[in-house]
């Protein structure tokens, strides 16, 4: 009986030291608790959606501004081709500032779809579909925008953020005011 005490006992020691080598120490547990800080350095599908939605931009107001049956229209796609062509060489730029940041060369193969469907509109449906793309893309990239400008790195990244939000915006109420406009004209 006593030898069944002395061996509960001694296996009782080998797991508390058993527990205690295998557990993280006071420092580890310290260190994970704290949060690190996201950043958009660190998130390359930030860098890789703002350059293709750009690139996107740029071809679908290519076609809009060549094929649109309204001047208001094909003068909105124009201004659109040109800021998101503009926007496109200033985010390359902050992308070689960083290390590791790769943004896409061409559009993937649903956005060159998507430009393709376009090419084969004509008149009030292109129109019409070329409205309803951009306020839907342009709220769609008001999100995500939003949400980078709270982890952006620096001042030039901000800005360019700042700047693409204002120009979304615009889109949107210029294109709203042409859509009011022709439903009046009717």
């Amino acid at each position: 009986m006593l030898l069944d005490k002395i061996i509960t006992l001694a296996l009782a020691a080998v797991f508390l030291i058993a527990l205690s080598c295998e557990g993280p120490s006071a420092n580890e547990t310290a260190t994970e608790s704290i949060p690190q800080k996201r950043t958009l350095l660190h998130e390359p599908a930030f860098w890789d959606y703002a350059a293709s939605s750009n690139m996107l931009q740029v071809e679908v107001a290519r076609v809009a501004a060549a094929t649109s049956s309204t001047e208001r229209i094909r003068s909105i796609a124009a201004e659109a081709m040109e800021f998101h062509t503009q926007a496109l060489e200033e985010l390359k730029a902050l992308a070689q500032q960083h290390e590791n940041i790769p943004l896409p060369d061409s559009l993937g193969a649903a956005d060159t779809g998507l430009v393709l469907e376009f090419k084969l509109l004509e008149g009030e449906e292109l129109d019409t579909h070329f409205r309803e793309f951009v306020i839907s893309t342009h709220h769609a990239q008001l999100d995500r925008y939003e949400e980078a400008l709270l982890k952006a790195d620096d001042a030039k990244t901000r800005d360019w953020l700042m700047d693409m939000r204002a120009h979304l915006r615009q889109e949107i109420h210029l294109l709203a005011e042409a859509d009011s406009t022709e439903t009046a004209g009717e």
